[in-house]
């Protein structure tokens, strides 16, 4: 069992058999039905709910998370989203019909998937540069690239060869043991890619919480295509935070060896890490989450997970015509 710090009310759940209940105004995880307590906490304190294995939650709770638009996710234990309960649509409706329209509109959807993919490279580019990487200055002629591009395949394809630049020189990053490649993912085929794809999963759950705060719909966007059940716009809004927030925990982790070799199990014919050693990955989760730094922006300090309801909440103000493009967040 391990809850996020820092005043933010994110409860993680790692007990295989858990059993969460509402009693009066509290949240109440115990093993087995309640014999054995796990944790207690006030239901005003807790915002989201992540699961990760089997548990069971009563009736009462959920309809508890529901009204109150407490978010419910169901994760594997390597990190795979299974599904949620999330909060229902805010009454900004003038905000779904713009990014719907955006969406049915060629041109201004490559203007926004362009914007995503620029912010991604140009975040990745100051990670590797911050971290002393070699071969960041290859993202320099990724991003004019994918500035020249003017259709949707060319766009991806300027994304893809940044994708490989990146994680070739990221690679060289980690420590002896943990280089790989090239990125592996359903299944991962190393531990530092298991560990990227977990981070990624809890990312994207991030993302489609604050969008769905901010009024949009997550799973309507427009660099990742619309399929069903894929949270395409949370996966357009991640893209420009991959490198800041995940990759940047995957590394310190294992740069620090909080995270170790001897923490990852592959008895299933993948590396996974052990249910021993989540909490130390949640811990630095929500630590980086927690942490604030300057929004160029808007002027002030903010906490990660600030910026990214920001991030959503400026996406709206250009879909609705009060700012003239969407400007993704930056690292200076």
């Amino acid at each position: 069992m391990a809850e996020g710090g820092g005043g933010v009310g994110v409860v993680y759940v790692l007990e295989n058999e858990a059993y969460l209940s509402k009693e009066g105004g509290t949240l109440k995880v115990s093993r087995r039905a309640g014999r054995e307590v796990l944790l207690q906490k006030p239901l005003i304190a807790v915002e989201e709910i992540v699961i990760l294995g089997n548990a069971v939650v009563t009736p009462a709770l959920l309809k508890h998370c529901a009204q109150e638009g407490v978010g419910i996710h169901y994760l594997s234990p390597t990190g795979t989203y299974y599904a949620g309960l999330t909060r229902t649509p805010s009454k900004n409706a003038p905000a779904r019909v713009a990014q719907f329209k955006a969406h049915l509109e060629p041109t201004w959807k490559l203007a926004l998937a362009r914007r995503f993919v620029l912010g991604k490279i140009r975040n990745g580019l100051v990670f590797l540069r911050r971290n002393g990487a070699e071969g960041w200055e290859g993202l320099k002629e990724a991003l004019l690239e994918a500035e020249r591009t003017q259709d949707e395949e060319a766009l991806r394809g300027a994304e893809g060869r940044a994708a490989d630049l990146y994680f070739r020189a990221f690679a060289e990053l980690l420590p002896e043991g943990f280089a790989f490649g090239e990125r592996s993912r359903r299944p991962p085929r190393d531990p530092a890619n298991s560990l990227l794809s977990l981070a990624y999963t809890l990312l994207a759950k991030e993302c489609e919480s604050a969008l769905l705060v901010a009024g949009l719909d997550p799973y309507v966007g427009y660099l990742h295509e619309v399929r069903y059940g894929r949270p395409s716009l949370a996966l357009d809004l991640m893209e420009e935070f991959r490198s800041i927030l995940a990759d940047s925990v995957v590394l310190s982790l294992l740069n620090n060896r909080r995270v170790i070799l001897e923490d990852f199990d592959d008895s299933e014919g993948f590396p996974r890490l052990r249910k021993e050693a989540w909490p130390k990955f949640l811990r630095a989760w929500e630590e980086r989450l927690n942490e604030r730094v300057q929004h160029p922006l808007l002027r002030k300090r903010l906490a990660y997970r600030e910026i990214l309801l920001a991030q959503a909440r400026i996406l709206v103000k250009h879909l609705l015509g009060e700012l003239p493009r969407y400007e993704p967040f930056a690292v200076r």
